[in-house]
Order: structure tokens, then sequence, then C-alpha cells
């Protein structure tokens, strides 16, 4: 290998991992190579353990098989060679070499060039009806879409024309670099048909978690300065008065103040503890293990999504608990003093020696507080011993002191 090439190859296994969470967090599409003189077939990432990381889709792999994959980040290729550890699973690489940032691509973004609105009235299933719209995109941002009226066309019923209102029950966004086709539904808020490209300014409605996560995080940073100037963050002042029909703003003379008698000032109210975004997107990410199949679990792992952790799994012997373990990272652990035929002890000890679960904190689960349980939570170096008959409120404050302190 090159001097230049083996310049340009990450060795680092924390980076390597850090960009595979990021194509499984994105959902970013990537290339898996089965040979040299075969197609690729595109998937992407699911789940990234320390070893291992999961495709969404993938044809039948034999163990042991060398794939490559190919993927583009910040405007630049990624490539490297995977091993299949079963179909659908693949052990992390070793390295990872990076090409050269894709210029052409920023500059084809800048343009908007590429970038194409299609946009349906009517979906049934696979039933397509109602009127269409093909355009390319002026404009985007987190709020809306601006497309130029390139073709109108009518599948069923009503003729092309559009008026503010108007409904499409399908809109999709092709083109745009660094991610894939942008799903939604659109309104269309305005028309400029008397411009030197006649356009239409649709809000987006019904957006995946996905899709909004990569406007906001993906392309917003690279809007061009002119994207987003259709649809500011905050309305202005003359908004209503360049609606179309909406009557003249009337300048409203200053009135003399009033002197009137002060009433006595309300007794204030008592504070109360809501939680900020951030702190309801850091409970929302954090995924938490239970293992149990005792018959209150199921009422415990309603209470814990209630309080805002939604990525709770729940493992009920030991073979579930060591296939999710392999598959996924956890940040908390609930473990039951004893799982079917199993000790939480003696299972955990085996999950260790198949490096799984490693400094995980663990919150003991048991009927009774007794000699053994103590005993039993030290060998584990348990951070809680949490009592069934004590309050849930109690364990939720235990999590949320472990996860978010």
């Amino acid at each position: 290998m090159s001097s230049q090439a083996s310049s340009l190859e990450l060795r680092n296994g924390e980076t390597i991992r850090a960009y595979l969470d990021e194509l499984a967090r994105l959902r970013i599409p990537v290339q898996l190579w089965l040979g040299a003189d075969e197609a690729p077939f595109e998937t992407t990432l699911q789940n990234v353990t320390p070893v291992t990381f999961t495709s969404t889709t993938t044809p039948h792999l034999e163990p042991g098989q060398q794939l490559t994959l190919s993927f583009m980040l910040e405007a630049r290729r990624f490539v490297a060679r995977v091993k299949v550890v079963a179909s659908g699973v693949f052990r992390i690489p070793l390295t990872i070499a990076q090409g050269e940032r894709r210029a052409e691509f920023r500059g084809l973004f800048e343009r908007g060039e590429a970038a194409q609105v299609f946009a349906v009235e009517q979906c049934s299933g696979t039933l397509l009806g109602g009127r269409t719209l093909l355009g390319k995109l002026l404009d985007l941002s987190p709020n809306g879409l601006r497309v130029a009226l390139n073709e109108l066309g009518s599948l069923s019923g009503a003729g092309a024309g559009l008026k503010a209102g108007d409904r499409f029950a399908s809109v999709c966004i092709t083109g745009l670099p660094f991610t894939p086709t942008i799903h939604g539904r659109g309104r269309v808020v305005h028309l400029a048909r008397g411009t030197a490209e006649p356009y239409a300014g649709l809000v987006l409605e019904g957006l995946t978690e996905g899709d909004q996560r990569n406007i906001d995080r993906i392309l917003t940073p690279r809007f061009p300065t002119t994207f987003g100037e259709a649809f500011p963050a905050k309305k202005r002042k003359t908004d209503v008065a360049d609606q179309l029909g909406a009557p003249t703003p009337v300048k409203v003379v200053a009135r003399a103040p009033e002197i009137v008698q002060r009433a006595p000032a309300p007794a204030p109210e008592p504070e109360r503890t809501v939680p900020s975004a951030i702190t309801r997107l850091k409970k929302a990410g954090k995924k938490l293990l239970l293992i149990s199949e005792h018959a209150a679990s199921a009422a415990l792992v309603e209470a814990l999504k209630e309080d805002g952790f939604k990525q709770v799994t729940q493992a009920r012997s030991y073979l579930e608990a060591k296939t999710v373990a392999g598959q996924a990272r956890f940040d908390l652990l609930l473990l039951d003093i004893r799982v079917g035929t199993h000790w939480g002890g003696d299972m955990m000890q085996s999950l260790y020696s198949h490096d799984l679960l490693l400094d995980v904190p663990i919150i003991l689960l048991v009927d009774h507080r007794n000699d053994g349980s103590v005993a039993m939570a030290a060998s584990l170096d348990a951070a809680w011993i949490h009592e069934r008959r004590r309050p849930v409120e109690e364990l939720l404050m235990v999590a949320r002191k472990l996860l978010l302190e």
C-alpha cells in the first residue's frame, strides 16, 4: 500500500465505531459489495455493538465471508473490508480507508439542480389519484419547501389548478446529497405565478423521525444562504399584510394611560418541576435492558416508558439476554434476583465471560431485601437494590440519577 493511501486510513477503533453509530442513527444508506464482478446491494445499519453491527436487509451470506463496505459521510467516500458473522451480522472493521472529499456534490447542492419534488394528491395503498406535481426544489427548510411548477398533471378528478390550502397525501424529495429520499405530506400555503419561475410553497407534515432528523442535523447546516428565506422561523409583522386580500394595516395611536386602583397581587403559584427538552431527549436516547420473567415486569416497562425512557428491552431468559446484549449496547440493566432456574448473579458472570454488558450499571430487583440479595448486589457491584413492595417512583428516581446526573 502506498504512503498516500496509508495516510488516509483510519485505524482507531473508537473513531470507526463512532462513524458506524452515526450511519445507524441517521439511517444513511451504505453499500455492500459481494465481489468485484457483482453489483452491490444497498442497506442501512441498525445495531452497532463493540464488536459487530447489523444491517436491515441482506442476502444470505456464509459466516467468514469477506465483503467491502462503502458509504458517504461528510462529502467523503469511506471504504472498508468487513467479515460476515452471520447473515445480516458483520464484524466491525479494523481499518477504514477514506477517499478525497467530493467537492462536486457540495457544488451541486449549492445550485440545487439535482433535488426534485414529486407530489401526489391521493394515495390509497398502491393506487394514486388526483393531481400531481413535479418540479425542481427551490428552497428547503425545517418548516417547508418551495418547488418550481414545472409539471402539473391530473391522474383523476379535478384539473391541475392549484390554490392555497390544497393538500398532497405524498410528497417525495429526491436528489438530496448526504441523505436518502424524504417522504411526507404537504399543504400548499402560497403560490407565485407571476414570477420568472412560478413556484408553490408547501408546508411539510407527517415526516418520520428519521427524515426530520436528517433535515435538522444534516441538511440544515449545509443549506445555501438563500434556503429557508421563504419560511422564516419567526413570522414577521408584515406577513399578514403580504397575503392576497388581507386588510390594510391601520396604525393605532397610543391612548393615555388610565389611573385605576391597583389590584392586590395574586398569591404566587407553587413551582412545578417540568423536565427540560434536553432531559427528555437524554432519557429517550438511553437504552435500558430488563432481565426478568416476573409478573410485574410488564407494568415496570410501561412505567419506564411513561417516565421518558423510550428504549426499554425485556429479556425473559438467559438465552434472550445473551442475544439482545450481543446486538446492542445498553446504558442501564434492571436484573431480577432470579430468572427462571438461573440466579441473577450466575447469569451475569456467564454474560461477562462473553464480554457482554460489561461496565453497565445494575439495579437489582428483589421481593424482599435480605442477606442473600445484599451479597449478590455486592458481588455484581450493583448500584441499587429495589424491593418490589416499594413505590415504582423510587426506582425511576434512581434510574434518572444513574443515567442523567
